[in-house]
């Protein structure tokens, strides 16, 4: 395992690196890090009956991670956790073999559901060499020239972040471990918070057997760790920095069990700590020494245990040490709302809090001293205890209409959403849903839902205006749930998921890369929600049918169960982090990234809404828990009110983060650089779900810094998604653009006039 102790400004060439936009993005310069380096040597157990790395000793050295969630909802037998089905997807889904594969899986979890979405996705893609963040570390796997190799370590301080143009400067290379230059590294063990990664000698041959490695370097891989724990078995440490080292020093304080403290103060003044624990205390502890100015070595040989690195906040030191003291030794693993413990489990356990998870956090949970900065979501404060209680006092229960609306809609406005109803529904339903793109066609099938469900649920028209809309909706949808479109949906054996065949055709970026896995809970949640629409108008219309097609989207991107082994469990939503990522299997060289919130809590919305017409309650429940929690996590990270503290002061005025990566903020899209569509991309679809993350403060804010200047100069269906969005704060403007301009309004092709005309006159007035 190799540590990066340098510093330098960002180089695009670099993978560590961010290429920045002008004004607009906040991105991660390389800083230092220190990493444990092994030099092969013989034996060590890996105990496959209960997937532990086992020490010499018998304790317990592996770290796994296993979602249960919050406990006093998910423990009982009605669990959200429950499988939806076990069987394997539809026929109608044809079987394709996906072009990509995953990468030195190690032999055990080549058989399993493939993770597509998580945050340490970069290790399995490509050569493997982009980096993943935990936060607040950044780590990346290094093979490169003929001397330094392993796991690079990286953190970044916030005065140290780039915002704006990139500068022109070099950033030299990372420190790794004293591996060959053929050494493997397979990474398994995938759940929720967590993986594991192993470093091998290439005589071990380990992506091709699967007997235990002799000689092995593990390095769990966990959100939010406090600790970056590496567990040795027969090979001898070395460290790396491609900063100079000043001095290193061994805290000369007697430690239980032969356990070590060394300091590593760096010529910029940053100070990590590297604490070792042999398994067995006969063994004596581990001896380093500096050779050369960015070396350090192990003299005691062949080291068999575990070392634990940390880094020091600056102006700080003697404080967050002792905290660093009190923890070392007992490291994490899963997430219910316990995190699972490994090694001296009597000590005291700390670990990272974001700024989400602080707002709930219980007073069984006390903060420390040290704090770090994350990437992209503010400062990360580690926290006592090995149970987070965290209490959201209000869950989103949400109808398939805004709350009150009959209260609030006039007569006069009844009237004429009716009007414009008459001729909506005289629209053409397969023309604007039978498109090759599974977005578009999502989109266009949840608009015409909406309108059917104004129709009957509003306006309560009569029998034969309600019946003729629900036809053509329904008559549009069996296309989709009979896979007839265009490019029909298949199953993919590699990845196991539901993905179009567009891709084999036309390419991994054809309809937004669904193909390759992105944005699944941007599309699948349109069908879902206009699914849930049919089921709630119409219950009898093709019961099984639908709920076969419906449950088979929700098992691609929301399976709960590692019973279903034919979907990753929560493909893209991450429980850490508390909401999903867009980004699938693509290197990336700034991690995972989000773009359009209000898609996502469209997802969750829709979920909820379909557990409840389906009669099961956990699914319900379900989506109202993701909802919840990712409502709180996009007002604190992507939608930035006056007094957010979360990104910088400087950044603030751009309202959103437009597309949030694990390493950088860059406001843009992947489709336009308009403000309009920056802006607008996090306001579609307007459903009553969107006012949980757009408040009336932040839609004011946004308007009168950013919006109101640019509308009147747009020209085309974007207009409409911003005038919506504006009735939040002047609902009789809204109400006369929509309902009583000269000339026709230009449309989002999500939206139809009708739903636009109810959702702002039922709005309340601001």
């Amino acid at each position: 395992m190799g540590v990066d102790l340098g510093t330098g400004l960002l180089d695009p060439s670099d993978p560590f690196s961010s290429i920045l936009r002008r004004d607009q993005l906040v991105a991660q310069i390389d800083q230092p890090l220190i990493i444990p380096t092994p030099i092969p040597h013989h034996d060590t157990i890996f105990d496959d009956s209960d997937n532990d790395y086992q020490s010499g000793n018998n304790h317990t050295d592996e770290i796994t991670a296993a979602v249960n969630s919050y406990k006093a909802e998910w423990g009982r037998p009605d669990s959200v956790l429950q499988p939806i089905s076990t069987d394997p997807p539809l026929p109608l889904f044809k079987e394709r073999i996906h072009p990509v594969k995953p990468m030195r899986v190690r032999v055990e979890d080549q058989s399993k559901p493939q993770p597509t979405n998580k945050f340490y996705g970069n290790l399995m893609l490509g050569d493997s060499h982009s980096p993943i963040w935990t936060h607040p570390y950044g780590l990346r796997w290094d093979r490169i020239g003929k001397t330094q190799h392993g796991l690079s370590i990286s953190h970044v301080d916030d005065s140290s972040k780039a915002f704006g143009p990139p500068e022109d400067i070099d950033v030299s290379g990372s420190g790794q471990t004293k591996l060959d230059e053929q050494h493997e590294m397979t990474v398994g063990n995938f759940e929720e918070f967590s993986c594991a990664v192993e470093l091998t000698p290439a005589s071990e041959r380990a992506l091709e057997k699967r007997e235990p490695p002799t000689s092995v370097l593990r390095i769990p891989i966990v959100r939010g760790m406090v600790f970056i724990s590496a567990l040795y078995r027969n090979l001898t440490p070395q460290f790396y920095s491609n900063a100079v080292i000043r001095t290193l020093e061994l805290d000369p304080r007697p430690m239980a069990d032969g356990c070590v403290k060394y300091r590593f103060l760096l010529e910029n003044g940053v100070t990590w700590l590297l604490y070792a624990k042999p398994d067995r205390s006969m063994d004596g502890p581990l001896r380093l020494e500096m050779h050369g100015q960015g070396l350090v070595v192990a003299t005691s040989g062949r080291f068999m245990g575990l070392v634990q690195i940390a880094k020091l906040p600056v102006g700080k030191e003697d404080e967050t040490e002792k905290v660093y003291d009190q923890a070392m030794g007992v490291r994490t693993g899963g997430y219910r709302i316990d995190w699972k413990l490994a090694g001296d489990t009597t000590r005291q356990f700390i670990h990272f809090t974001l700024p989400h998870h602080r707002d709930i956090l219980t007073d069984k949970n006390m903060p420390t001293a040290l704090v770090l900065p994350s990437t992209t979501k503010g400062k990360m404060v580690a926290y006592t205890g090995s149970s987070w209680h965290l209490s959201e006092p209000h869950r989103l229960p949400l109808g398939f209409l805004p709350d009150g609306w009959e209260n609030i809609v006039s007569p006069e406005q009844l009237a004429a959403i009716k009007t414009q109803a008459q001729r909506d529904i005289a629209r053409d339903f397969d023309e604007e849903t039978n498109m090759e793109s599974m977005y578009f066609a999502g989109k266009g099938l949840a608009k015409f839902a909406l309108l059917c469900l104004v129709v009957k649920d509003v306006l309560h028209e009569t029998d034969d205006v309600q019946r003729s809309c629900l036809d053509k909706l329904e008559n549009a949808f069996a296309r989709f749930m009979e896979n007839r479109q265009l490019f029909p949906l298949v199953y993919d054996t590699v990845w196991q998921g539901i993905v179009t065949s567009q891709g084999w055709y036309h390419g991994a970026l054809c309809d937004f890369g669904n193909a390759w896995y992105n944005d699944h809970h941007y599309h699948y949640g349109y069908f879902i929600h206009a699914g849930a629409i049919i089921r709630h108008l119409d219950p009898d219309w093709r019961s099984d049918e639908l709920t076969a097609y419906v449950d088979t989207l929700w098992r691609d991107v929301a399976n709960a169960s590692a019973d279903d082994k034919y979907f990753p469990r929560f493909r893209a939503f991450d429980w850490f982090m508390g909401h999903s990522w867009s980004q699938g299997i693509f290197v990336s060289l700034d991690g995972k990234d989000e773009e359009s919130t209000s898609e996502d809590i469209n997802l969750y919305y829709a979920m909820a809404l379909w557990g409840r017409v389906s009669n099961r309650p956990e699914m319900d429940r379900m989506g109202e828990m993701m909802l919840t929690i990712a409502r709180r996590s996009i007002k604190a990270y992507f939608l930035m009110e006056n007094d957010n503290v979360n990104h910088p002061r400087a950044f603030l005025g751009n309202k959103v983060t437009g597309i949030l990566f694990e390493n950088k903020v860059d406001h843009t899209t992947y489709f336009s650089p308009r403000l309009e569509c920056i802006q607008g991309i996090q306001m579609i679809p307007a459903t009553p779900a969107l006012p949980l993350i757009r408040s009336e403060v932040f839609v004011r804010q946004e308007w009168e810094g950013i919006l109101q200047a640019r509308v009147d100069e747009i020209e085309d269906g974007w207009k409409s998604i911003l005038m919506m969005n504006y009735g939040t704060l002047d609902k009789a403007g809204a109400w006369k653009y929509f309902a009583e301009s000269e000339q026709p309004v230009p449309l989002d092709d999500g939206m139809t006039l009708t739903w636009a005309m109810f959702y702002v006159a039922s709005l309340s007035s601001s």
